[in-house]
């Protein structure tokens, strides 16, 4: 009997043992467990945080994207609208008159056809400009104001180049073809050369007498040139004609400006006040003017001395001196 509760009491010890082991290994895995179950709520914890940082951070970067859109879409706009603004304005700018100017190319091919008229006088030397014209009963003239060749004993016309170099010097006969007093015009018949380096007459500069002339009513401001041989272009060098003697040198000139504005004291078409120097010499020249139609001719430049402080040139109307044309 006892044997046999030593053997119970025995199998509860062992059991009682076992059982414990059981049971601290039971507390032992639930603690490993519970340890990898708080692990892994501690990591779920921190990528969730890390997750929603990620998260602000687009959304911050998505934000801060939508605003720098917002804004190149306003400065876009008003990039348009600017271009939109000078758009207009260059369109509006090309739907204004443009200014016009006589440039060099204009005049090129035409300053040789201007000339210097000579002439010996009872009271010595006079000088003027001309210009070479055709006409269909004289095709070899000069068109000149009537007061340069007026009392006149001998008359040449002295022609020079682009670089004023002297080419030609013909006679002007005795007659003058016609003449206009009411517009102090006079057209001069060409005669023989009397310069060894002349070429034919026919050779010489006729186009100004095939350049349409200006509308009557050019307005002031329009833009004038005058071409011709003033007496402040005169040189110290000399030139010996025969019939009229020594004679200085005076070179071809250009002078620009604008009209200024009319002179209607004759009758007729009214004349040009011009800004344009005109001297002494250069009555008889060429003036010529420009309009949308591009160059013409305006009129016969004069010298005059009126004014207190400075001299006035008028510009005799085209249209005047010939009506028919």
């Amino acid at each position: 009997m006892v044997i046999g509760i030593i053997i119970i009491i025995f199998l509860l010890s062992t059991l009682g043992f076992f059982s414990y082991k059981l049971y601290q290994k039971v507390l032992t895995t639930e603690k490993i467990q519970k340890e990898i179950l708080d692990k892994q709520n501690i990591d779920v914890l921190e990528r969730e945080q890390k997750s929603k940082v990620l998260i602000d951070l687009q959304q911050k970067a998505l934000d801060d994207a939508k605003l720098e859109l917002t804004k190149t879409k306003t400065d876009a706009e008003k990039t348009n609208a600017k271009i939109k603004s000078l758009s207009q304005a260059v369109e509006n700018q090309s739907l204004l008159p443009k200014e016009i100017v006589i440039s060099s190319n204009d005049l090129a091919s035409y300053t040789t056809g201007v000339v210097q008229v000579i002439c010996s006088k009872s009271d010595g030397i006079s000088s003027g400009s001309g210009t070479l014209w055709t006409f269909k009963e004289e095709p070899y003239s000069v068109v000149t104001n009537y007061h340069v060749v007026k009392d006149s004993i001998k008359c040449v016309i002295s022609l020079t180049n682009s670089v004023n170099e002297t080419i030609g010097i013909f006679k002007i006969k005795d007659a003058v073809y016609t003449f206009n007093k009411n517009t102090d015009e006079a057209i001069l018949s060409i005669g023989e050369s009397i310069y060894s380096k002349s070429v034919p007459i026919a050779n010489y500069n006729y186009s100004l007498s095939t350049v349409r002339k200006c509308q009557n009513d050019m307005p002031v401001g329009s833009p004038v040139v005058i071409i011709g041989y003033p007496a402040y272009a005169k040189r110290n060098s000399t030139l010996d004609i025969n019939t009229i003697g020594t004679v200085n040198v005076i070179y071809r000139t250009v002078t620009n400006g604008i009209i200024s504005g009319y002179d209607s004291s004759q009758p007729g078409n009214a004349n040009y006040f011009v800004s344009a120097k005109i001297d002494n010499g250069n009555s008889g020249g060429m003036a010529l003017g420009k309009d949308g139609k591009g160059l013409c001719i305006l009129g016969l430049p004069t010298w005059l001395t009126v004014g207190n402080y400075e001299t006035q040139g008028l510009v005799q109307n085209i249209s005047n001196i010939f009506p028919a044309q």
